[in-house]
């Protein structure tokens, strides 16, 4: 299974640039989705174009104010 680490390790080399670069770059969709995810009013889904989708749990979408907590 690949990681994000290997990833970042690879176009670091292929590309020559730092690795602290790439990684911010690489990084930052995912960053966007969890700072869009825990805004208090947005709740719609967020795809990325023919990748993944991320949604919000029904009693998330319900009620944003909650905590989280396992059953």
């Amino acid at each position: 299974m690949i990681n994000i680490n290997d990833v970042i390790s690879e176009v670091s080399r292929r590309l020559e640039l730092d690795k602290e670069v790439v990684s911010i770059i690489c990084k930052h969709p995912f960053i966007c989705v969890v700072d869009s995810m825990k805004s208090g009013d947005d709740i719609r889904d967020i795809l990325f174009n023919k990748l993944l989708k991320f949604k919000l749990k029904r009693r998330f979408r319900e009620d944003k104010t909650q905590k989280y907590k396992s059953k």
